[in-house]
């Protein structure tokens, strides 16, 4: 039986004891896989992108390296992925204290919050807000003596 791998330039002539043998081991190597708790990664990250390209450069043919154009390009673009997470970063700083920030306008107002899943079995408790504190990236307000996420602010007044 020959197995046909043109389109990554390999040709391979496999007996069928051979082709039951790989097909056993990799299922056997997907199960583990799955067993272990690995999981696919969807997106690709910077360690991944370099990953990629210092596998690009080892692997290049000697007699037809990669044009310094692809690799400037390449780099390029790494560069720019490097910048657009820094920045994502900051915005995500930026809006946690601006949310931090925001909550202060809450304090000595009297407010509802919806206290559960948000479904039909929520819960809204009122009362007028004591304080605001933070705990990660998350911003509580106190409501009688009871602790609640600033977000699940449903209705304020004065």
């Amino acid at each position: 039986m020959s197995v046909g791998l043109e389109g990554f330039g390999i040709e391979s002539k496999m007996n069928s004891n051979e082709l039951i043998k790989t097909k056993m081991k990799t299922e056997s190597l997907n199960k583990s896989l799955t067993e272990s708790g690995s999981k696919i990664k969807q997106n690709l990250d910077k360690d991944d992108f370099l990953k990629l390209l210092i596998t690009q450069l080892q692997h290049q043919d000697p007699n037809n390296p990669m044009e310094d154009k692809e690799f400037i390009a390449q780099m390029a673009q790494f560069s720019s992925m490097e910048q657009m997470l820094n920045v994502n970063k900051s915005l995500d700083k930026l809006v946690g204290k601006f949310d931090f920030q925001s909550s202060f306008d809450l304090l000595g107002k009297k407010v509802d919050v919806v206290n559960g899943t948000g479904d039909t079995e929520s819960q809204v408790a009122s009362g007028v807000v004591d304080s605001v504190s933070k705990k990660g990236d998350d911003v509580f307000i106190s409501v009688g003596g009871k602790s609640y996420l600033a977000q699940d602010v449903r209705n304020i007044s004065y």
